[in-house]
């Protein structure tokens, strides 16, 4: 069963509409432990990580919050 946080990251890459998202990432290491990733720099979702166009790969259970632009 696909989490409703993985439905609407497809909905999003299937309608085009990421592009107007950003997502609030866990990230140890920067500054308050969050790091801000544009809907524009992610390109899939594969086996519950999200996909950015220079290759990384971030955990879904890392996204803390999605918001529209």
């Amino acid at each position: 069963m696909k989490s409703a946080l993985v439905e609407k990251i497809n909905k999003l890459l299937w309608t085009g509409e990421i592009s107007e998202y950003v997502f609030l990432i866990e990230n140890r290491g920067s500054p308050r432990n969050e790091k801000i990733v544009s809907g524009k720099d992610i390109t899939s979702l594969k086996d519950r990580f999200l996909v950015l166009k220079n290759g990384t790969m971030i955990p879904i259970h890392r996204i803390k919050n999605i918001s529209k632009i």
